[in-house]
């Protein structure tokens, strides 16, 4: 039987990417359940929601009507239950440590958890920036992790946040003077590119595009063991480089990069939110915790 609310999700969240899937991918579904839901939903309606070919996907007339009301009954159902299930203040206080990856994004996020602890004044939140594994954290020092790692034991409570994927970028002001590639051979060959070095053998690292494609660059203008130097050079509209979606998302939002090739198919990695199994719950880092997931789903 048809979920019509979370069909009504899915749908939301179609019209806005405009391609299935990424609307999957950002959904967590696979892209046949996405296109299955959209079907279903078209037949109970008895409209076509989206033109779709080879190329493009657009909103039909009756989607663009329906997307209005689609998305504030959404947003009227999320406050029903918020309101059913908001957590005493007073219950939620106390210290919370979350650990993160050292990312442009994870600064984003941080102020989004600020802004919603407001909420919690008694809530003192501690926030690490610490590279490494998830099998590297023993579980006592820190309550929440944001990773990238899927655990390999069950000492962990994890939840699917999102999904990041590398982006080839450069700055509009690079573009402007050089013009933009015509395809992935024209990129590789023509075009001042930067790489990173592995640090344990100091070779350099191919781009690896997706599914085992991967190429080097044919004359790299920058090689840097330094993700934060590659990082600048781009922004400084010296090189084309390709960069994992956290580092470099903030500067595509404010439009100081733009993305090169878009269309192409990327690595992709889900993010994952976790905390230490507990014997029961604690308010604090479960407001936290949600507050993380919202976040994250949201930005990436």
């Amino acid at each position: 039987m048809l979920n019509r609310l979370e069909a009504l999700k899915i749908f939301c969240v179609v019209a806005e990417v405009l391609q299935f899937r990424d609307a999957a991918n950002r959904l967590d579904l696979s892209p046949q359940v996405v296109t299955r839901t959209i079907g279903a939903l078209e037949r109970e309606f008895g409209e076509v929601l989206f033109y779709r070919t080879t190329r493009q996907v657009r909103l039909s007339g009756f989607g663009e009507q329906l997307l209005p009301q689609a998305r504030q009954l959404i947003k009227d159902s999320e406050r029903l239950f918020q309101n059913r299930c908001q957590v005493r203040q007073d219950l939620v206080s106390g210290l919370v440590r979350v650990s993160v990856p050292d990312s442009p994004c994870m600064r984003l996020i941080l102020g989004d958890i600020l802004d919603g602890l407001r909420s919690y004044p008694s809530v003192i939140l501690k926030w690490n920036v610490k590279l490494g594994a998830l099998d590297d954290f023993d579980g006592q020092g820190v309550d929440i992790l944001i990773t990238l790692d899927l655990p390999s034991d069950n000492r962990w409570i994890v939840r699917k946040a999102g999904v990041t994927r590398n982006r080839i970028v450069a700055a509009p002001s690079l573009i402007d003077r050089i013009g933009m590639p015509k395809n992935i051979e024209d990129l590789q060959q023509n075009f001042p590119l930067s790489t990173v070095t592995d640090p344990a053998t100091g070779r350099a690292c191919p781009w690896y595009i997706h599914q085992g494609r991967q190429f080097f660059p044919a004359q790299p203008y920058l090689t840097t063991d330094d993700l934060y130097s590659q990082l600048e050079a781009t922004r400084a509209g010296h090189v084309i480089s390709y960069i994992q979606g956290m580092t470099c998302l903030p500067y595509l939002a404010n439009r100081e990069l733009i993305e090169v090739l878009p269309e192409l198919e990327r690595a992709s990695w889900p993010i994952y939110v976790c905390h230490p199994q507990r014997t029961e719950s604690c308010p604090r880092v479960d407001v936290v915790f949600e507050m993380l997931v919202e976040s994250l789903n949201r930005r990436l």
